[in-house]
């Protein structure tokens, strides 16, 4: 399946920047439904965990279901429960700083490292490096890095206190000016190392007998029934920043299962299939 070429204007093209990569089923399934009944038929999965929705200028096609959308965009590991659940921390402490800073929400990309470096090496250039990872459900718990200019730097702060400290460094850097944004988008350091794929059957991370299942799509297209399919399922899932699809936290029998329905429909669980596109 190859990217259907566009034949709509921008202005006609719905963008959303879900916190950490998050998408609940309910908003999967409105996602769906005006993919086919509003648009051009298909979700489209871009990099930096946007999703778009074309041929749709009105948000309100969506119906009463929230979007999955936040006015700062926070990428997140997308195999770190701690990244993604801080994500959308450091999302609203951002959107509640705009007021000093009104320009940074939609032009800027922070970033929630999980640990492992794979937000550093996408090239994210300003975030949090979390260290100390949660062991359990403290919304507090762990501890952080900053990321500035595309490298984690200085000591490790507790996470509320690392938090804090982002938001004061962005309205430092930004000041109000649109142009200092640039210092948010990505990082001169950003490496020619292509980044491991969250793709295929994925344990390293998980409780025994758990698992997390990464899938691909070709030009990051997901028909609109597709996705309608995958919410379905009930699951927690998340869009990475390369156009892809984690299902979280599933039982092995289950995930068997799921994989083996949605293979045949285009998902990729080969990180190294041709059809990603990738050298």
């Amino acid at each position: 399946m190859s990217l259907p070429e566009s034949k709509h204007p921008e202005s006609d093209t719905l963008r959303f920047h879900p916190a950490g990569g998050v998408v609940t089923p309910e908003q999967w399934l409105a996602l769906g439904q005006a993919a086919r009944e509003h648009g051009d038929g298909h979700v489209y999965l871009e990099e930096h965990s946007v999703i778009s929705l074309r041929g749709i200028r009105d948000e309100q096609v969506l119906g009463d279901v929230p979007l999955p959308n936040t006015d700062a965009h926070v990428l997140a590991s997308p195999l770190s429960l701690h990244a993604r659940r801080v994500a959308q921390r450091v999302a609203d402490a951002l959107a509640a700083a705009e007021g000093a800073s009104p320009a940074l929400s939609r032009d800027a990309v922070f970033g929630i490292d999980g640990g492992a470096g794979d937000l550093l090496s996408h090239g994210v250039a300003a975030g949090l490096q979390l260290s100390g990872a949660s062991t359990g459900d403290g919304e507090d718990a762990g501890s952080a890095r900053l990321i500035r200019e595309g490298a984690a730097t200085g000591p490790a702060l507790d996470l509320e206190e690392a938090i804090s400290q982002l938001v004061g460094y962005v309205l430092e850097v930004s000041n109000g000016l649109p142009e200092a944004l640039d210092s948010f988008a990505f990082s001169a350091r950003t490496t020619t190392a292509q980044p491991v794929l969250p793709i295929g059957w994925l344990t390293d991370h998980t409780k025994p007998g758990r698992v997390d299942l990464g899938a691909g799509l070709q030009d990051g297209v997901l028909p609109g029934e597709y996705a309608g399919l995958i919410a379905q399922l009930g699951a927690s899932i998340s869009v990475t920043p390369w156009r892809g699809l984690v299902i979280h936290d599933l039982p092995e029998g289950d995930a068997d299962v799921v994989l083996r329905v949605l293979a045949p429909r285009g998902f990729i669980f080969d990180a190294n299939s041709p059809a990603l596109g990738r050298p």
